[in-house]
């Protein structure tokens, strides 16, 4: 009884078809979702940490 796809350890490339069109899409670089993710501006607030501090703050005020 063979193996079920998911337990082999890797996809084998056979054939010359496969391996082009391998090399092709690992040559068209970056998913153009992927590229729109890193423009997008950072979030330099720090909001969260303060808001983590604030509830810290909080509890050791309380005990």
């Amino acid at each position: 009884m063979t193996r079920h796809i998911i337990d082999h350890a890797s996809p084998e490339a056979s054939g010359a078809r496969v391996k082009h069109f391998l090399d092709l899409a690992r040559k068209e670089g970056l998913h153009p979702a992927v590229k729109e993710l890193n423009q997008r501006p950072a979030d330099r607030s720090a909001r969260k940490v303060q808001e983590f501090l604030r509830i810290e703050l909080e509890e050791r005020a309380g005990a």
